[in-house]
């Protein structure tokens, strides 16, 4: 079973959806919004593709053992999850300014709710 499948779907988006929307009323403007919903989609693409990433490398040991995985679209998987990262994040920079910390800490509170949404399916 994939990684993706055994996230708790009821609990992720809307607490996912909640922290983001507290973080925008953070933002002094329009634009600093639209960054943060920028960084946020991306922050979102980015960590399901490290999902992806995780679930070939820790928990399909079967498949690197009869070395079934294609290490090109493994590598270009990880090239997306870097490239969409530090593309928001710069971009972020570009429109915010020194207030990117605020999209940043959005990431990091989007990593531990990632974390709440899986720690119940994973223990099964």
């Amino acid at each position: 079973m994939e990684l993706i499948k055994k996230i708790d779907h009821k609990l992720f988006w809307p607490v996912s959806l909640i922290v983001t929307l507290a973080f925008c009323f953070l933002a002094q403007g329009r634009a600093e919004i639209f960054v943060i919903i920028g960084v946020y989609t991306a922050t979102l693409i980015s960590l399901f593709l490290l999902m992806y990433i995780m679930h070939v490398i820790i928990f399909d040991q079967q498949a690197l053992k009869e070395r079934k995985v294609d290490k090109v679209k493994l590598f270009l998987y990880m090239m997306l999850h870097i490239l969409f990262l530090f593309g928001s994040i710069g971009l972020g920079v570009h429109f915010m300014g020194n207030r990117i910390i605020i999209p940043v800490l959005n990431y990091v509170a989007q990593i531990f709710v990632l974390a709440f949404g899986l720690r119940k399916n994973l223990k099964s």
